[in-house]
C-alpha cells in the first residue's frame, strides 16, 4: 500500500502499550470463543484487523507449528511491528500482510479458521470485509467475530452527565468516519448473506470495580483519545476536563462500578 493508513488512536508507541494491555484484559475470553469455534493444532488461521499482533502470536501458538497463522492490517507499521516480534520468538508459522479487506482480496478457500475482534465497527463497508474473508475459508470452516453489539451502552455508576457527553461523542466520532459502534447487530446478517451458517451468538457484558484491571482498560482508551475528541470538536477541553474529574472520583468511590459496553460474539461456518 501507499500512505500509512492510521488507526482511530494512531500507531504510535503509546496506542501500541494500550493494545497491549487490552488483549491481556480480554485474552481469556478470546481463547473460550477460539475453543468454541473449534481452533485446533495444525490449522491454518486468519487474524483480520491483526493490528500489532498480539491475538495473533496466541493464535500461532494454539496452532503449533504444524499450523499457520497470517495476519492482515492496513497499518504498514502495525504489520512492520508484528513480523518483528514474530521473528524475535522464533514464530516461524506467523505472516502477514498490509492489506485492505475493504477493497482487496485473499486466496479462495485457503484457510481453516479466521477471527476478526473490534475490526468491523471502525471500517466502512464492513460487508465487504466479511464477504472476503467468508471466500478465503474452506467449507466447513468458522469465522469468529467479537464486537460491539451497543457501544452506548456503556455505564460508569454512579452516572454523570460528563459521562453521558464523552460517550455519546465517541459513538458520533466512530460515525463521522464511517464506523458503527453497534456493528454487533449487522454481523450475523451479514455472515448469512456471504454464505455463512451462524453457529454461535454470545452477547456479553464485564462489570468492573475501581482499581481492577479491567477498569484500567476503558482509562487507558479515553486517556489517549480525549484528545482527539477535543480536537476534532466532538466536545469541548472542559469536558474532557469535567470527564476526568468524575473519573478520578469514581476510582476513590467504593460504590463505584464500571459495565463495559454490551459485545457479541458470533460465529458463522462456511457452507
Amino acid at each position: 500500500m501507499g500512505e500509512e493508513r492510521e488507526y482511530l488512536l494512531g500507531t504510535d508507541d503509546d496506542e501500541l502499550a494500550r493494545l497491549g494491555f487490552q488483549h491481556q484484559v480480554w485474552t481469556a475470553d478470546a481463547v473460550r470463543a477460539w475453543d468454541r469455534a473449534g481452533f485446533a493444532p495444525g490449522q491454518a488461521l486468519l487474524d483480520v484487523g491483526c493490528g500489532p499482533g498480539y491475538a495473533t502470536l496466541d493464535l500461532a501458538r494454539l496452532v503449533g507449528p504444524r499450523g499457520r497463522v497470517h495476519g492482515v492490517d492496513v497499518s504498514a507499521r502495525f504489520v512492520a511491528h508484528l513480523r518483528a516480534r514474530a521473528e524475535a520468538m522464533g514464530a516461524r508459522n506467523v505472516t502477514a500482510e498490509v492489506l485492505d479487506l475493504t477493497a482487496a482480496d485473499l486466496p479462495a478457500e485457503e484457510f481453516d479458521g479466521a477471527y476478526a475482534r473490534w475490526v468491523l465497527c471502525f471500517v466502512s463497508d464492513p460487508a465487504a470485509v466479511v464477504r472476503r474473508v467468508a471466500a478465503a475459508l474452506k467449507p466447513g470452516a468458522p469465522f469468529v467475530v467479537w464486537d460491539y453489539l451497543r457501544y452506548d451502552g456503556v455505564v460508569m455508576a454512579p452516572g454523570d452527565p460528563a459521562f453521558d457527553r464523552v460517550f455519546g461523542a465517541m459513538v458520533e466520532s466512530w460515525r463521522a468516519t464511517g464506523g458503527d459502534g453497534s456493528i454487533g447487530q449487522r454481523v450475523p446478517g451479514m455472515m448469512v448473506d456471504a454464505g455463512l451458517e451462524i453457529i454461535h451468538v454470545e452477547p456479553v457484558i464485564r462489570g468492573a470495580l475501581p482499581r481492577s484491571a479491567l477498569w484500567q482498560w476503558p482509562r487507558t482508551f479515553f486517556t489517549n483519545f480525549l484528545p482527539s475528541l477535543v480536537e476534532r470538536g466532538f466536545i469541548t477541553r472542559a469536558d474532557a476536563d469535567a470527564f476526568d474529574a468524575r473519573w478520578a472520583e469514581r476510582e476513590q468511590d467504593p460504590g463505584a462500578f464500571f459495565s463495559t459496553p454490551p459485545q457479541v460474539a458470533v460465529i458463522g461456518v462456511k457452507l
